[in-house]
């Protein structure tokens, strides 16, 4: 982008940010739009365009024109008297932890809005990550980590939350590879980065959603089965994530061991692989999931019984929670070998690498697709 646009960019987002602290949210909208024709490029904008079509706006001094990078975004506060409230936005003055509604009708508090903004202002990416230069992967690893769970839009639903969300993906992926971060070293920000090495720099990013599962581990839902009294839970997220990423393994032969059980109202009716006990097989009438039976099955289970579909549906939730458990553990086996072959500048080991089949996660997103109700009653999601 020219100096000159930018610059002019820049003074878009000053007059926007002024006319939101005044409570003139119309003529911030029409600024910052303004601001986007100039520079379709850079995503921040589409975030304060949302906070300002969706709240009274937030107030705070903006941003230096012309500066490069702030060392912290702007921190943001309800600014008392800016406006009158809306249906979709809190009343003015209000805590910035009180609860607000986008225009969709989700909610989300004042916290959350401050977190979305501080990264969506700030191109640094370790200010973004708030690790020193210094940091190893690890410490890199853990505060994006604590980022993620704040910033999934499963969970965060303040506007330019996705935004947000992927500005830290991207953040975390660039630090935790060592030849992007001697890239982005070098020169501070990737729009400085020259041609000859961008082809570099560009290559291997995960998805935004790829990384939440390879470094948190259990996949994005283990993490947001919240219990009705869990309002923050980050604490306990960070806690369930840590668990699953540490015994992966574990998980996986505990689950395949308890998917070849009913619960106690069926008793040992069952297992995925035929055996000594269970001889007849079966298929269920909705997913068609093969499973085995003894030889009374049906003494207990008629054909065409209330029973026997109650049973069935028990033995397409297992057989997807076995599916789960199986697709986490592949996600992390092919992260590890993705990792490895970057490490040893290997193109046709990271090629392979990236192919490593995952049988199971091609499973689950057929049954995601064909049989969404099931899917979500055995992982439990939107359950609370």
């Amino acid at each position: 982008m020219a100096d000159a646009n930018k610059d002019e960019v820049d003074k878009c987002k000053q007059i926007a940010q002024k006319a939101l602290a005044e409570g003139d949210a119309v003529k911030a909208v029409r600024f910052l739009q303004k601001a986007k024709r100039m520079c379709p490029s850079d995503a921040s904008i589409d975030g304060l365009i949302a906070a300002a079509e969706s709240s009274g706006g937030p107030s705070g001094p903006p941003p230096a024109a012309g500066a490069d990078s702030a060392p912290e975004g702007p921190r943001f506060r309800s600014a008392p008297g800016a406006g009158k409230p809306t249906s979709h936005a809190p009343t003015a003055g209000a805590s910035s932890k009180g609860v607000r509604q986008t225009k969709e009708g989700h909610q989300y508090t004042g916290e959350q809005m401050q977190e979305v903004q501080r990264i969506l202002r700030t191109k640094d990416y370790y200010e973004i990550l708030g690790v020193p230069k210094e940091s190893n992967e690890d410490t890199v690893k853990k505060a994006y980590k604590k980022l993620a769970l704040k910033l999934h839009p499963d969970k965060n639903k303040a506007p330019g939350s996705e935004e947000a969300f992927k500005k830290v993906s991207r953040a975390a992926q660039c630090l935790t590879d060592e030849e992007k971060k001697t890239i982005y070293d070098r020169y501070g920000d990737e729009e400085r980065i020259p041609q000859q090495h961008r082809q570099h720099y560009q290559q291997d990013w995960m998805t935004p959603e790829d990384l939440f599962a390879a470094f948190l581990g259990g996949g994005i839902h283990a993490h947001f089965h919240r219990g009705p009294t869990d309002d923050g839970g980050n604490t306990a997220q960070a806690q369930r994530a840590h668990v699953f990423q540490m015994f992966p393994v574990i998980l996986l032969v505990l689950l395949t061991f308890a998917s070849n059980f009913a619960p106690k109202d069926y008793g040992s009716r069952f297992s995925f692989q035929a055996n000594a006990q269970y001889t007849n097989e079966r298929v269920t009438a909705s997913m068609r999931v093969s499973y085995f039976v003894n030889n009374d099955f049906e003494d207990h289970y008629g054909e065409g019984t209330r029973s026997l579909a109650d049973f069935e549906r028990q033995v397409e939730i297992y057989y997807i929670r076995q599916l789960h458990s199986e697709c986490d553990y592949q996600e992390k086996v092919r992260y590890k070998k993705v990792m490895i072959a970057k490490r040893r500048n290997q193109e046709e080991e990271l090629q392979r690498a990236k192919n490593h089949p995952q049988p199971a996660c091609k499973e689950m997103e057929r049954i995601k697709r064909k049989h969404p109700s099931i899917y979500k009653s055995a992982l439990h999601i939107g359950v609370y």
